[in-house]
Parts: C-alpha cells; sequence; structure tokens
C-alpha cells in the first residue's frame, strides 16, 4: 500500500474512531468518576491536613491527585485499546475493513492515535478541574503541574501501545481485558513492594530479606523496561528534581517504548491475520 492511502486510511479511522467515542457517555461517566476520586485524594490528603494542623507550606498539594487522575485515564484508555483489536476479530469487523484500502500499519496506527486523541479531550477537562480547584481552594497551581500534564501523553502513549499489543496477542476480549489488568496490578505492586523493601535500612534486614531484595532489585532492573507506569514514574521524579534532562529523557525512552510495542504489534498481527 502506497503512503498516501495509509495516511488516508489512519485519518479516517481515527476521526470516525474518536466521533464515536465523543458522541458515546462512556468517556464523560469515567471523567466524573476520575474526578470525584481525585477530588476524594485531594481532600484526604491535603485539605485535611491544613484542617488537622493549620497552615501548612506545601510544594506541590495538587500532585497527589493530579497523579491519581491521570494515571486512571491512561489506564482506562490502555483497557480500551486492549479489548479493542481483540474485539473487532472476534466480530468479524476486521474482516470487513480489510476489504478496504487497510493494512495492518494503518489498522493499529489508527487504533492508536484515536487513543492519544481520546486522552487529549480528557486532558483539557483535567486542566479545567484541577484549575478550578485551585481557584476555590486557593492552593497554588504550579508550573509543574503542566509539565506532568504533559508527560502524561507519553504515559498514556506507553498503555496505548501496551494495551493494543496485548489486543493483537489475544483473540478473546476477556483475555485481552483480564491480561492488561493482571499485569498493570502487577506492575502497580511489584514498584510499591520494590520501593518499600529497597528503604528499609540495611541493618534491619534479616538474611532472608537480603536475599528478597537482591532477587528484587534484579527483577526490577527488567521490569522497569517493560512497565508502562514506570517510564512516568521516572518522568514524575525528574519533574520533583526540576531535571531538565531526565524529563526529556523519560519522554524520550516513552516514544522508543511506543514504537517498539507498535512495531511488535504490527509484525505478530500480520502473523495472525484477520480471521477470527
Amino acid at each position: 500500500m502506497s503512503m498516501s492511502y495509509r495516511i488516508h486510511a489512519i485519518k479516517v479511522s481515527t476521526k470516525r474512531e474518536i466521533r464515536s467515542t465523543l458522541y458515546g457517555v462512556g468517556i464523560y461517566v469515567i471523567l466524573a468518576l476520575i474526578f470525584l476520586i481525585s477530588s476524594y485524594v485531594f481532600v484526604n490528603s491535603t485539605l485535611r491536613s491544613v484542617a488537622d494542623a493549620g497552615i501548612q507550606a506545601l510544594t506541590n498539594p495538587i500532585t497527589s491527585p493530579l497523579f491519581v487522575s491521570v494515571g486512571l485515564a491512561a489506564t482506562y484508555l490502555g483497557l480500551c485499546s486492549s479489548l479493542s483489536i481483540s474485539r473487532d476479530r472476534d466480530l468479524g469487523t476486521m474482516e470487513v475493513l480489510f476489504y478496504g484500502p487497510v493494512d495492518s500499519i494503518s489498522y493499529v496506527l489508527g487504533k492508536y492515535f484515536h487513543q492519544l486523541l481520546a486522552y487529549l479531550v480528557i486532558l483539557v477537562f483535567s486542566l479545567i478541574n484541577f484549575y478550578a480547584i485551585s481557584v476555590v481552594t486557593n492552593v497554588g497551581f504550579s508550573i509543574d503541574i503542566l509539565g506532568i500534564m504533559f508527560l502524561s501523553i507519553f504515559l498514556t502513549s506507553c498503555m496505548v501501545s501496551f494495551g493494543i499489543l496485548l489486543s493483537v496477542s489475544t483473540r478473546r476480549v476477556i483475555v485481552s481485558v483480564v491480561l492488561f489488568l493482571a499485569l498493570v496490578l502487577f506492575f502497580l505492586v511489584f514498584s510499591m513492594v520494590h520501593t518499600w523493601i529497597m528503604s528499609i535500612a540495611g541493618q534491619n534486614l534479616t538474611p532472608t530479606m537480603v536475599y528478597v531484595r537482591v532477587i528484587l532489585d534484579n527483577a526490577n532492573n527488567f521490569i522497569k523496561w517493560i512497565s508502562p507506569v514506570d517510564y512516568f514514574i521516572r518522568g514524575m521524579n525528574a519533574v520533583f528534581r526540576r531535571d531538565p534532562g531526565g524529563y526529556a529523557l523519560s519522554i524520550l525512552s516513552s516514544l522508543i517504548y511506543s514504537l517498539v510495542l507498535l512495531a511488535l504489534s504490527v509484525g505478530m498481527f500480520q502473523r495472525k491475520g484477520v480471521r477470527r
């Protein structure tokens, strides 16, 4: 297929799917839930601390609810990606699409750009929501917030490409969804456990804990390159440290991660074919 036909197919596919998303109620229900959850986190972290302890000097008081908000949004869109291709194959829609000027590259990229555009919509509403919170509560809206929001686009890119790879790998919707949720949950739990174990002082470690620590640290050297969550965490740390080099490296590594997973998705898609 020529490049012009491929680009046209990507545009048509992306436009059709984003229109369907914007006209549906699903994305707005998710937005409402995300804002409710992030507001609850904000009340229980910052506002409750101020109510209990009085005036406090906080560097980034909106960081925690913002992290929850963008994390939930990226996970939701990754979940949508994980079921999109397997659902099309399961319903037979994919075979119909491939009778037209569509190939594996245009099909996979159409799914990818659709989810990124959906996230940009979520990001605009999130920016409005957190700015309104900062005005109502008189809590500062720092430049770090904008840096985290921009970085979250690349977190979403990692999540979406990860979900697409899982969707291509499986033929049933339920398998894609369960596999995606299980892996994301595993990555989150592993990251928290690894951080906790590594924070324990050396004199407090038992011999068994020393072995566990070594095993977890070695496993982390591998998992940090395949976990979509880890890319965003590294970028968040760079924002807090005011490290432009680390921030740029996080964005670059997220882009490479997404490209590699999309390339794997296209290759696997070509091998599996479009039939159920």
